[in-house]
């Protein structure tokens, strides 16, 4: 019998260290861009970058991640013609899309400079990163065919190699003085080695049948793929939404500065969101898995004990980031930013809803109903887009990462709706309640702890946060948040 416990924790655990080195690494790169360069320069990057990602939200038509849902029943199936097809499909789709999406870039790069960016810089930026996201959009089908085949090393392994690349090449070209183009070029170069390497890896150690299988024309496979990629288009579409209007409407209503501070605020108050993605990265093929299979009551089990587990490990980590925003800012990208610590501070609550949406959202996708995550993240899109406008005029970049943090409670809150629909699921709110009450006593612990200990900085907080998480664990025991026999079964189903 499948030990699903064991794969899902393994997987989980394994996702978070290598998505936890990309994730430092891409710190690092931040931190290089914001130290070498001006907050208006750095904040034109960012504003660049986001642009981009914007338009290519509709660069595979959700093709590329459909490969998740399907890959998994097709090698359960034992249908490898189908898997060769698949993803025959895709890449011929994403390179139609993709041209298309280049062309309109340089006809209008010009006029977006200077209309919308108001800086002569952004012109060859945004030409030579259509080109980046162009190839990077073929190393994202290698990446998620990696996640539908459950090969979780090398689906993680993309980002940080991606990382490496990228901060090498920035790092030798500040070096020779290249400015910000040599920071687009990074961008540009990176996915054409992941492409040769991993595309290599794909032939030859995951799917060496990819070269004797067949490929074939049926109509039926297409239209089977293209209904579910409708979905997950619509999905993506909706996300990139949420990820940059935000950087978007500062773009257009306030100004660089301000682009260049939420720039450090966002991706530093998503540091605690390796573990949804975590989650993510092995929920949706197992949740596939087990759907056709028929095992429900598994299904149902797995999630309420990730709602669990979810909450116990994730809101200690958001009230760090709370409680610790101007050192954490300080200390890496330097006293300019320190003014970004409260939209930082409003963010990271954000975080928190971040991790059941992840959740619920990948079960719709792995039973076959993206369709219901179109719907929330939309309405959250929605939401967000009308309070930017409205509130980014009025209070500025707090207004960005109230409306941000307003949208993830929407999300988690319908996404929590839907999911009753399709299993039993049976929510654990006590638990929550006892862990967000012993979460209050852990930053309240925190707060008495600055003002009791006084010493360099770079020493107390360590101290701080040793004696609050020590006290944090203690009482999830006392309260019987957790236990030892539970915590026991839970390391012999993942050991054995």
């Amino acid at each position: 019998m499948v030990n699903y416990t064991k794969f899902a924790v393994r997987g989980v655990i394994k996702i978070i260290i290598i998505s936890s080195l990309a994730g430092v690494l891409g710190y690092i790169v931040r931190l290089v861009l914001a130290r070498n360069f001006s907050v208006e320069d750095f904040g034109l990057f960012n504003s660049v970058f986001a642009f981009i990602g914007f338009v290519g939200a509709f660069d595979s038509l959700g093709f590329d991640k459909a490969l998740i849902k399907f890959i998994p029943e097709f090698v359960h199936e034992k249908k490898n013609d189908f898997i060769k097809s698949s993803m025959v499909y895709v890449c011929f789709i994403m390179l139609v899309i993709n041209a298309i999406i280049i062309i309109g870039v340089y006809l209008f790069s010009s006029y977006l400079s200077t209309n919308f960016f108001h800086s002569p810089k952004a012109d060859i930026l945004l030409k030579i990163l259509a080109i980046a996201f162009f190839v990077d959009s073929f190393v994202m089908v290698l990446k998620f065919a990696f996640q539908g085949f459950k090969e979780i090393t090398y689906f993680s392994l993309i980002d940080v190699i991606r990382m490496l690349l990228v901060l090498i090449i920035i790092f030798v070209g500040i070096k020779l003085n290249y400015g910000l183009l040599n920071v687009a070029f990074a961008y540009t170069i990176t996915p054409v080695i992941l492409l040769l390497v991993f595309g290599w890896i794909m032939i030859r150690k995951v799917f060496p049948e990819f070269i004797k299988s067949k490929f074939i024309i049926d109509t039926k496979l297409f239209k089977r793929i293209s209904k579910y990629s409708i979905y997950m288009v619509e999905n993506s579409a909706a996300g990139l939404i949420l990820l940059y209007t935000d950087t978007l409407s500062l773009t257009y209503f306030s100004n660089l500065k301000n682009v260049g501070l939420y720039s450090v605020a966002f991706p530093t108050a998503r540091i605690v969101i390796f573990f949804p993605r975590a989650i993510s990265g092995v929920l949706l093929p197992l949740t596939s898995e087990l759907w056709v299979k028929g095992k429900k009551k598994i299904l149902t089990a797995g999630v309420e004990n990730l709602y669990k587990y979810s909450m116990i490990i994730l809101l200690p980590l958001v009230l760090v980031v709370f409680s610790f925003s101007d050192l954490i800012l300080a200390g890496l990208y330097g006293k300019d930013y320190i003014l970004a610590s409260t939209p930082m501070k409003i963010l990271s609550i954000g975080m928190l809803f971040s991790v059941f949406l992840a959740i619920n959202i990948n079960v719709f996708a792995g039973i076959g109903k993206p369709q219901i995550t179109s719907r929330i993240i939309y309405t959250a899109a929605a939401f967000n887009l009308v309070t930017n406008l409205i509130l980014i005029p009025w209070i500025g970049i707090n207004g960005a990462a109230i409306a941000s943090t307003l949208s993830n409670f929407i999300m988690a809150l319908m996404a929590s709706i839907y999911i009753k629909r399709f299993i039993k699921v049976k929510f654990p709110v006590r638990i929550w309640i006892k862990t967000g009450c012993i979460g209050l006593f852990f930053i309240f612990m925190i707060e008495v702890l600055k003002k009791a200990i006084s010493l360099n900085v770079w020493v107390e907080t360590p101290i701080i946060l040793a004696l609050s998480g020590a006290v944090y664990i203690a009482l999830l025991f006392v309260f019987n948040v957790i236990n030892i026999e539970e915590l026991s079964d839970l390391y012999k189903r993942v050991a054995k």
